[in-house]
């Protein structure tokens, strides 16, 4: 898969996470929420889990995608230390001795990206430039994933941070779908995440 593909397709899986929420949150003629409010939680979770997914698969054909040789969407390529023979080596490559990658981490991602790639890469470039971002987005991620005591804590620490509150029972939905003070405009915590998130994605495949 090319680097303008796997953007492209990374894009149409936020367009079609983003409808599974808007459908969530659908009113009838009386102003009143279709859904109850337990179930709009569960589908805006797993839209959430569903756009970070997309976010993994991204990083991940893009360092196959850089591995292989292949262009950036500008015609660029990168300097690589590695001579996969297909794609499904590279894979294996990047797994290594180990089950799976975690491509939460930007940490991995930026050891794996000066590993594979010459220093100050594309990809560590542009993961450098907004590890806090990464960070919070998996801790997002683990709570929507598995809510533990563990988990629970840290989405409340986070919430409370990014909101500048004290609400010691928030929820993934509750804190995604609130209005980022950070940001001009109404604007959602997820679409600020979003946007960083797109940014991040079009830098790395245009190289």
């Amino acid at each position: 898969m090319s680097l303008a593909a796997s953007l492209a397709s990374y894009r149409a899986s936020i367009v079609e996470a983003n409808s599974f929420i808007s459908m969530a949150f659908q009113k009838n003629a009386a102003g009143d929420y279709l859904l109850p409010a337990n179930q709009r939680n569960f589908i805006t979770d797993s839209s959430f889990l569903k756009m970070f997914i997309a976010w993994e698969t991204f990083i991940e054909n893009a360092f196959i995608d850089y591995m292989l040789g292949e262009p950036s969407i500008n015609g660029h390529t990168v300097v690589k230390y590695v001579q996969p023979i297909d794609h499904n080596h590279a894979g294996k490559i990047l797994i290594g001795t180990q089950k799976y990658v975690d491509w939460s981490n930007p940490e991995i991602i930026k050891k794996l990206s000066n590993l594979y790639f010459e220093p100050s890469n594309i990809i560590d470039t542009y993961i450098s430039s907004t590890m806090a971002d990464l960070f919070d987005l998996k801790t997002i991620r683990n709570a929507a994933a598995h809510l533990t005591s563990t988990t629970q804590n840290q989405i409340v620490s986070l919430g409370n941070r990014l909101l500048s509150i004290n609400n010691p029972t928030i929820t993934v939905s509750d804190l995604i779908l609130s209005f980022d003070p950070r940001a001009t405009g109404a604007v959602t915590v997820l679409t600020s995440y979003l946007t960083k998130l797109d940014i991040l994605a079009e830098g790395i495949a245009n190289g």
